[in-house]
């Protein structure tokens, strides 16, 4: 990971990569927004942490960077959020699920991480994941993490920064699952974490980029080895309704709002539309011709966002055109399976009067080969004849892939 992508939000005119694809107000008001969330939440989540520490939670379960380094080596990481366009490819997410999840761990093609609110979703549809991810430190998580979990589910282990709720990470705990902690990358956050815990943060920091999704992703490269990310769910937006109840309902693809609410939730209440944007779909083409994309992309509806998932989604934007230009060597590749919402979708300028013309809109794969929007049926059958390509070539022979080839077109 470079500096410069891990420092997002400071030194616009140094990261000439991104100019003409990241607005200097976007890049700027993620500094503004990591800063602000700091001075909001720092005392809370330090008090967290010497609680946690208080329970022995570290001792007990101990560092992601320690008991996952390379796991997800060879294996594409599949990440699971929850908006609304989440329905669109579940099924094929259930398919993946059980004919390679059933698979020797050697075997297996692919790794799932479903993020917090969609955790009880995904088991009640029998999809057992490998991992759940949580990022929100507060208490409103409880009942979608240790409330009414079933068997099949206390094999899943919880990634979590050690500020993470104390009452959550104890409960789970206590119903005997695993638990595996990373600390967070502001050095206002490293240091009260080594005054507490005795251990250099150093080698257990990571940058989350702020919603589950990105520190998916920001784990999977940097410590599971992953080169390749595929994400769902990951919508960023909401359909604009006429009234701001049924935007709530289609927040989320299981319709429960309840812990983004005033009253209920951590308050942030995102579904009041802030902002808007163009969202994008994907429609299929009727004749597959070899070696292209067998899918058209195409800007569909203006859709309703907020200042919180703006930050998201231009981190993970910055982040990837950075990664590709300046460390090449990497070779990750970012398969936004999401099929709609705003992520990846630019606009050359935000000026009104452009923003209502088709050329000022293009996709963040027209600026950053290393991403791809697209299905998740045809991200996972990309990734299954590459893998059998590259053993193909390290044998010096033809060899038969026996992995279910999962495009049907």
């Amino acid at each position: 990971m470079t500096e410069s992508a891990e420092t997002s939000g400071d030194g616009y005119a140094t990261l000439s990569a991104i100019h003409g694809i990241i607005d200097e107000r976007s890049h700027s008001f993620l500094g503004m927004s990591n800063k602000h969330t700091l001075e909001k939440l720092g005392e809370k989540w330090t008090a967290n942490m010497r609680k946690n520490h208080e329970n022995k939670m570290w001792k007990k379960h101990g560092s992601l960077f320690d008991a996952c380094a390379g796991m997800s080596s060879n294996k594409a990481f599949i990440g699971v959020g929850a908006g609304p366009s989440l329905k669109k490819n579940i099924g094929v997410l259930k398919y993946i699920h059980d004919t390679d999840g059933t698979k020797p761990w050697h075997l297996r093609n692919f790794l799932i991480c479903v993020s917090n609110h969609h955790f009880k979703p995904l088991l009640e549809m029998g999809i057992v994941p490998d991992f759940v991810t949580l990022v929100d430190a507060s208490d409103v998580v409880y009942n979608q993490l240790c409330v009414n979990i079933p068997h099949h589910g206390q094999s899943t282990t919880l990634i979590a920064p050690f500020h993470a709720s104390p009452r959550v990470l104890k409960k789970w705990a206590k119903q005997g699952r695993a638990i595996k902690f990373f600390t967070a990358s502001a050095e206002s956050m490293r240091t009260p974490f080594k005054e507490i815990t005795g251990i250099d943060a150093e080698r257990h920091f990571l940058h989350s980029g702020g919603n589950v999704l990105n520190t998916m992703w920001m784990y999977s490269a940097k410590i599971m080895g992953a080169c390749v990310f595929i994400c769902m769910g990951n919508d960023l937006s909401f359909p604009v309704k006429a009234n701001k109840k049924e935007q709530e309902d289609g927040y989320y693809a299981d319709g429960d709002y309840s812990t983004n609410a005033k009253v209920t939730g951590t308050g942030r209440d995102e579904a009041a539309c802030e902002k808007k944007w163009l969202a994008f779909s994907i429609k299929k083409r009727n004749i597959f011709v070899q070696g292209q994309n067998e899918f058209e992309i195409i800007g569909k509806d203006i859709v309703g966002t907020s200042h919180t998932l703006w930050v998201y989604k231009t981190w993970m934007e910055e982040a990837m055109v950075l990664m590709t230009k300046l460390s090449p060597k990497l070779g990750l590749h970012y398969y936004n399976c999401t099929e709609g919402g705003i992520l990846g979708v630019m606009s050359k300028s935000t000026e009104s009067s452009d923003m209502k013309t088709d050329d000022n809109w293009f996709m963040m794969d027209d600026v950053c080969h290393r991403w791809h929007t697209t299905t998740l049926e045809h991200a996972a059958s990309q990734y299954l004849q590459a893998k059998a390509k590259v053993r193909e070539e390290k044998s010096g022979g033809i060899i038969y892939d026996r992995s279910p080839q999962l495009c049907t077109t």
